[in-house]
């Protein structure tokens, strides 16, 4: 798993299809950052979901890699 430092907690990023119910800790793909998570999405070949995961606590649904969220990403992160 790779993390992301916030200011106030670390956080790592997870990608895996929508069709999966659960987040799937093993079975998911872990993101650096944002624009590789839109990357990963992108490449995936199913609709995605990127996951939140905080050092502590559950992972949280972030957003879905559609079209219209892929559109947002390039203009925010350049994917």
């Amino acid at each position: 798993m790779l993390s992301v430092q916030t200011n106030d907690m670390t956080i790592a990023i997870a990608v895996q299809p929508t069709c999966w119910d659960k987040f799937d800790p093993i079975g998911c793909e872990w993101a650096i950052d944002m624009r590789h998570a839109f990357q990963i999405g992108k490449n995936w070949g199913d609709p995605c979901v990127i996951w939140m995961c905080p050092e502590k606590g559950e992972p949280v649904k972030w957003c879905r890699c559609d079209e219209i969220t892929d559109a947002i990403a390039d203009l925010v992160f350049g994917c």
